[in-house]
């Protein structure tokens, strides 16, 4: 993703669209609700890098008291998150989202849609950038 990022997304090249798709339970869910909460403080990328980050080292519980904590870890307004997270004010769209997404034919993650093209799963960054400069040929 930083790649893709890097050489398309900040270069204005590609617009990205990032939707929580939490199927995995209720620890899936609390992790979508913290990036949104993350995003009120303008920290969704550094809050779902952490959580991605640490469930594939440690594996920590996704529970309210881990996930406001990797939020003080990032500088983040404590109050202002845990309210938000406890709120389930995020539920109702993240829902809607997973409907959406399932709608598609999506069944797991990670999942990406290229204009239309879709990718399933995590893939080296030269199969998305095949599909990116094919697509991009297309609009030029």
């Amino acid at each position: 993703m930083s790649r893709i990022r890097e050489q398309y997304v900040s270069t204005g090249k590609v617009r990205f669209v990032y939707k929580n798709y939490a199927i995995l339970g209720l620890e899936s869910r609390y992790a979508a609700e913290a990036t949104e909460c993350a995003e009120e403080q303008d920290t969704f990328w550094g809050m779902h890098d952490l959580i991605f980050a640490d469930q594939s080292a440690r594996r920590t519980k996704l529970d309210e008291a881990s996930l406001t904590a990797m939020a003080v870890n990032l500088g983040m307004d404590e109050a202002v998150f845990s309210e938000c997270l406890t709120s389930g004010k995020y539920r109702t769209i993240l829902s809607n989202e997973a409907l959406a997404i399932q709608s598609l034919g999506i069944r797991g993650t990670p999942a990406f849609l290229v204009n239309g093209v879709y990718v399933s799963g995590a893939q080296p960054f030269e199969v998305f950038q095949q599909i990116i400069e094919t697509e991009l040929q297309k609009v030029q």
